[in-house]
């Protein structure tokens, strides 16, 4: 119910009480005076307005009329009085719709304030939400990518394949590259692996850039690096991956200069699941490892050298190379363990071990292959140079002195060496070498003796 109907029915009470009034009154002046109290009783109503004013003006003006006469002296006065009120209440009227118009309008200015800032409230929201969604699908995508590594066995060369595939289709990458950092422990130098794609000259100019500089050296988290810009004129994003010793990884992004900050969070959010992939890994290749190692020696175990025996035969039958076997024992080897124990005996196998690994190639294989016989595969070599390698580790045995509670003893070691013969099957092989060594012992020990067919 509004304004109007209140002010209405209020008026339609005044109306029912005044004739009511009027019935009771029997003499005029009473009357005269009643329709008179009609004028301020009305103008009290609350919400009065000029048509409800004039329908009272008109009734009042009426009975007066009708009571004292039309044109009556009390009639003029009663007329004077209400249509004098017409001009101000006409003039409070319009003041008042323009003080209600003014507040209306202020109103509507505070509504439509609001409005804005709640439409601006919600576009910041979407906004916000749209954000949201996409670095939790950047977030998902990297889980599922970290769940796949920890769910297989890779390689370092095949980690670094499957996150390139990855990283060089993401929006504003140009390329990537990944280096990883290779410790070599006996002379305790390192050298720097690149995985990527790019072409010889490109590489050897990553190399050049990367090698030996201070802002790559040690890096701990998500960097731009502005020392490689001028590779490409770009952002160049690097995700460091530190999970041990030759397992420390670094995944450069060449990136739009817009897309750096978004690669920076994205390496927080990557880096840590990567890291323990290759953790994981490098567990993995290191008990691998251990399980082909012999624990006293540190050399290979006699079956991880038959299987890579039989893949150096399948090399040399594909490229059409060679390589030459050495078979080594330790000359009256039950005669040291006889007379200064077996821990002495250990002591020995284990310095010549070293001696053997130290006069050898980098790329050589050596494995103990029984208890004091040691055998080694010395790929792409030439008869002379086994030869020489052999000789230098009888030499270095011979003239080192070994000690055990203050006693003083010499150890001499035999030699056989053969060649690879075409087609010929790993057993046969180690039956030739073996053959030189029995004919080095029988020739009074402490030589070397290559196999003749």
């Amino acid at each position: 119910m509004n304004y109007k109907n209140i002010s209405f029915f209020k008026l339609s009470f005044l109306l029912l009480c005044f004739v009511i009034l009027y019935n009771q009154i029997n003499n005029d002046s009473g009357r005269y005076i009643l329709i008179l109290m009609i004028l301020p009783i009305s103008l009290l109503i609350e919400h009065i307005n000029m048509k409800l004013f004039l329908i009272i003006t008109s009734a009042c003006i009426i009975i007066s009329a009708f009571t004292f006469g039309l044109i009556s002296y009390e009639t003029f006065i009663i007329e004077g009085v209400y249509l004098s009120c017409v001009p101000g209440l006409l003039l409070f009227s319009a003041k008042g719709k323009l003080k209600i118009n003014d507040s209306i309008k202020r109103k509507n200015d505070e509504l439509k304030f609001y409005k804005e800032e709640l439409s601006n409230e919600r576009e910041s929201l979407i906004a916000e939400r749209e954000k949201l969604e996409k670095k939790l699908e950047r977030i998902t995508h990297f889980y599922i990518i970290s769940k796949d590594l920890n769910k297989n066995i890779y390689t370092p060369k095949n980690i670094a394949n499957t996150v390139l595939n990855i990283l060089s289709s993401r929006p504003g990458v140009k390329y990537c590259l990944i280096t990883r950092k290779l410790k070599n422990i006996k002379d305790n130098t390192t050298r720097l692996q690149i995985f990527s794609r790019l072409n010889e000259d490109k590489k050897r100019q990553w190399y050049k850039m990367i090698n030996n500089n201070p802002e790559t050296e040690n890096m701990k988290k998500p960097v731009v690096l502005k020392s490689l810009f001028d590779i490409e004129q770009k952002a160049i994003v690097a995700w460091p991956v530190n999970a041990g010793v030759n397992w420390d990884f670094c995944i450069y992004m060449v990136v739009e200069p817009e897309y750096s900050k978004t690669y920076l969070e994205e390496g927080y959010i990557f880096i840590p699941n990567l890291k323990l992939s290759a953790k994981r890994i490098a567990l993995f290749f290191e008990l691998k490892e251990k399980s082909r190692i012999d624990g006293l020696t540190g050399l290979y175990l006699k079956r991880y050298f038959i299987e890579k025996l039989n893949s150096e035969i399948e090399r040399v039958k594909r490229y059409n190379t060679g390589f030459y076997l050495m078979m080594l024992d330790i000359d009256f080897f039950k005669k040291i363990n006889d007379n200064y124990g077996h821990l002495t005996g250990d002591k020995v196998l284990k310095e010549i071990a070293e001696i053997i690994s130290s006069t050898v190639r980098s790329g050589d294989i050596v494995s103990r292959y029984g208890g004091e016989e040691f055998i080694a595969i010395l790929p792409s070599i030439s008869r002379k140079s086994a030869f020489e390698i052999a000789e230098k580790i009888r030499k270095t045995t011979e003239n080192k002195i070994f000690e055990d509670n203050n006693k003083k003893f010499k150890v001499t070691v035999s030699i056989g060496i053969c060649k690879y013969i075409e087609n010929a099957k790993a057993a046969e092989l180690i039956d030739n070498a073996d053959k030189a060594l029995y004919e080095a012992k029988e020739s009074g020990r402490n030589r070397t003796v290559n196999y003749n067919l």
